[in-house]
This record gives C-alpha cells, structure tokens and sequence, in this order.
C-alpha cells in the first residue's frame, strides 16, 4: 500500500471532483495548537508512490479544506487565524493564496463547497458562527 509521510498532524483529505488520482490534505503543526500548517496535493498511482504535485505553507495550521467543483485547479482552505484562504494550483505557491478573507474573529475549523450552487462555500468556526 503506498504511504505519504506529512511533516505535520494530519487533519482533513479530500478527492479532487475532477481527478480520480488527485487528493489534498490539510495539515497542523503540534495537533493545531502552536505552528505552522502545510497544504498538500498529492497524486496517487496504483502502482507506484504517492507524489506530491504541489505543498503551500502556511504561518498557521490548516484545519479542513474544499475543491470547488466549477474549477478544476481551485481549493479553499479553513485556517486558524479565523480566515478562509483560496488556493490555484495553476499558480506557482508563491502566488498563493490568491485570496485570504477574513471573516471570523476565531479559529475557522471547517469549510464546503456548494456542489449545486457552485460560486459558494460555507465555513464554521469557534466564535459560533457560520457563513456563506
């Protein structure tokens, strides 16, 4: 079975919607508490190793994350500094992120995409809220 080892505690790994091979993975330094965070993507090969097609690191952990579904290249990212921060894998990482919005005043611990309505996600954090 092939392993991928991440420098970081694991938190959420999602499929990519267009690419059967394609996965991302959310990660946090010292279990999210304290550190920095690292996004990856990673391709999967049946016969072979997991490769990583791209990382972007973060000053903070990354809690949960979403592929949008209208773009194939498009991830968005729930962080601890109450911020959700949108990623282009069509971009080299350091044009990433190539937005961060800042819309809660706690941790923001997850985030989905809308697969029917597809310009929109929605994120929950710790300051009891959650917003579209």
């Amino acid at each position: 079975m092939p392993v991928f080892k991440a420098p970081f505690n694991g938190y959420a790994v999602k499929f990519s919607p267009f690419f059967e091979q394609r996965l991302a993975v959310a990660t946090s330094q010292n279990f999210g508490i304290l550190g920095n965070g690292r996004l990856h993507v990673l391709d999967l090969s049946p016969a072979g190793p997991i490769s990583q097609f791209a990382a972007f690191d973060t000053p903070d952990g990354v809690y949960d994350l979403a592929w949008f579904e209208s773009h194939n290249s498009l991830l968005v990212a729930a962080v601890p500094d109450g911020s959700v921060k949108l990623y282009d894998l069509s971009l080299p990482p350091t044009a990433n992120p190539v937005r961060s919005l800042h819309e809660h005043t706690h941790e923001t611990h997850s985030v989905d995409y809308n697969p029917v309505r597809r310009d929109s996600f929605i994120t929950s954090t710790w300051d009891d809220t959650i917003k579209l």
